[in-house]
């Protein structure tokens, strides 16, 4: 078995704000947070595929212009 190294530079930071906000909310209400973290992280992913997939097709179109 390791030991936990208690030193502060070395123990994970926690957000213990969050932590507490987490606990407060019912388990329903923590799923609900949590579907639409997942939401907003998925609406991003997309955003960025479709920019890159614009971007790279306007950068084929510039070239077979020049």
């Amino acid at each position: 078995m390791t030991e936990i190294d208690t030193k502060p530079d070395q123990r994970t930071k926690v957000d213990r704000d969050l932590i507490t906000l987490l606990l407060r909310m019912s388990p329903e209400d923590r799923i609900l947070t949590n579907d639409n973290a997942i939401r907003a992280i998925l609406d991003l992913r997309n955003a960025f595929k479709k920019r890159e997939a614009t971007s790279s097709r306007s950068q084929r179109s510039a070239k077979r212009t020049q």
